[in-house]
């Protein structure tokens, strides 16, 4: 008595279908953990994001920690009595 081919291969598109999912995730894990340990997102956050923080907190488009020395009414300035000088 013969087999159905059909049985068979039902069997094996199964077998191969999970592994081919085991294979996704553990390449979908790895490289989770490689970006986690590149801190890629972070970077794309913070670098832009400390440009916008110096504008906010002293209105020039520069990182925050060189904004402040920036700001205007951190420059030098003197005192005139006479406003048309």
């Amino acid at each position: 008595m013969k087999k159905s081919f059909a049985a068979n291969n039902k069997g094996q598109f199964v077998i191969e279908a999970v592994l081919l999912m085991i294979v996704m995730v553990g390449i979908f894990i790895g490289s989770m953990n490689a970006l986690r340990d590149s801190k890629f997102l972070s970077k794309i956050v913070t670098g832009p994001w400390e440009r916008v923080a110096g504008m906010m907190e002293s209105g020039v488009w520069v990182a925050a920690k060189d904004a402040q020395k920036q700001h205007p009414n951190q420059r030098d300035r003197s005192v005139s009595f006479n406003p048309s000088m």
